[in-house]
């Protein structure tokens, strides 16, 4: 099992939440959410990521801060650190962009 998993565990625990719960929290189909824990390999995606941290009620940020450090490459890392400096009322401008970027990478533009 992955970090992202093993920390989506310790934060349902902490609420007393079930597997099915987060599902249905964080609008996400309760087959999806089992596959993620079921699946070797299967990482959920980061639209699924944000509807947990919405479920859950922290950010991403702090969904992440409860990874271990050394799973996440230098970029990831300074990523966070900058992340957490965008004033809340910005940090839509900084998805957009990443989506953006994103989407134009898949895409080849």
């Amino acid at each position: 099992m992955g970090d992202i998993q093993k920390r989506m565990l310790e934060l349902i625990a902490e609420r007393d939440w079930s597997i099915y719960r987060l599902a249905r929290e964080a609008g996400i189909h309760q087959a999806t959410v089992y596959s993620w824990f079921n699946e070797k390999n299967f990482t959920p995606s980061r639209r699924s990521i944000e509807a947990v941290c919405a479920a859950l009620d922290i950010s991403v940020a702090e969904f992440y801060s409860g990874i271990d450090a050394d799973e996440l490459g230098e970029e990831q890392l300074r990523l966070l650190e900058l992340f957490e400096r965008v004033p809340p009322a910005k940090r839509k401008v900084v998805f957009d962009l990443l989506a953006n970027l994103s989407e134009d990478e898949r895409t080849g533009q």
